[in-house]
């Protein structure tokens, strides 16, 4: 929505110089300030699939050398 409304502004106003810059400045100080925002939550379920990824790719490496995982550690049908 925020977009949609700057790209209409834009084209409205791209006569007008100083409404043009007004708008684009506007629109460049929102960004900034959803940057400096805690953005944390949006990249949650990334960084948790990594280290999914990453804890079962160790697991794997750690499989295929014998000793390196303790017993409690394998399933039953790894033993």
């Amino acid at each position: 929505m925020q977009i949609t409304n700057f790209i209409d502004g834009l084209f409205a106003t791209n006569t007008d110089q100083q409404r043009f810059k007004l708008i684009l400045r506007d629109f460049l100080i929102s960004l900034k300030e959803f940057a400096g925002a805690d953005n944390a939550e949006l990249f949650a379920e990334e960084r948790e699939l990594a280290a999914k990824t990453q804890k079962e790719q160790e697991r794997e490496r750690a499989l295929k050398i014998g000793g390196l995982l303790k017993p409690s550690e394998l399933d039953d049908d790894e033993l």
